[in-house]
């Protein structure tokens, strides 16, 4: 007898816990954390994120002229993240290849743990074409609550330029094409 009380606790909890609204963990929009990065020294890479002429030697994610912003999490040391590299190079490529004929899409890199020499180790060693950043101490990885590496988060612009998180995703991806096409999708749903 107890053992069917605890079965039917179990169903009405369950059925408390999905009558409201359900957001997938790697799918919840939650605002951007606020942090700097500093500007590009590589004037390719200033140019590429729209960053060039702002003043100071600092800019926010939200500064990045684009319609949706791709922050990679990464660590040189991780052997999963190198496995990935290649994926994440093409993915790069094929939002470069949307041109105009979808949303403005750029990707960034968070060197998690990593300093200036194994950000550019990483960089040199897998042909990384798209800007990459040292996070020595963690501060950045931690404000946005990363979940190992490596790890993708999305963001998207509303209003007032302000940061939303649209899509998480710990560990690589399986397809671009794919990974690509649900990130434009998250970033599109208000």
């Amino acid at each position: 007898m107890h053992s069917k009380v605890m079965v039917i606790l179990g169903f009405l909890m369950l059925g408390m816990v999905s009558a409201g609204p359900v957001f997938p963990a790697d799918r919840v929009m939650e605002l951007l954390p606020d942090f700097e990065l500093p500007i590009p020294e590589e004037p390719g890479h200033a140019n590429y994120l729209g960053v060039q002429n702002i003043e100071g030697e600092t800019f926010r994610i939200t500064d990045i002229d684009a319609d949706i912003v791709l922050i990679e999490l990464f660590s040189m040391y991780c052997p999963f993240c190198q496995e990935e590299a290649p994926a994440v190079n093409e993915l790069y490529q094929k939002m470069q290849a949307l041109g105009t004929a979808g949303p403005n899409i750029k990707i960034v890199g968070i060197g998690a743990s990593n300093s200036p020499f194994e950000v550019d180790h990483f960089r040199n060693t897998f042909d990384i074409e798209f800007p990459l950043f040292p996070d020595q101490d963690m501060s950045i990885y931690k404000a946005l609550s990363g979940a190992g590496t490596p790890g993708f988060i999305g963001v998207r612009f509303d209003e007032g330029k302000k940061g939303v998180i649209v899509l998480r995703q710990s560990g690589g991806f399986y397809s671009t094409d794919d990974f690509l096409a649900e990130l434009i999708e998250y970033a599109a749903r208000r």
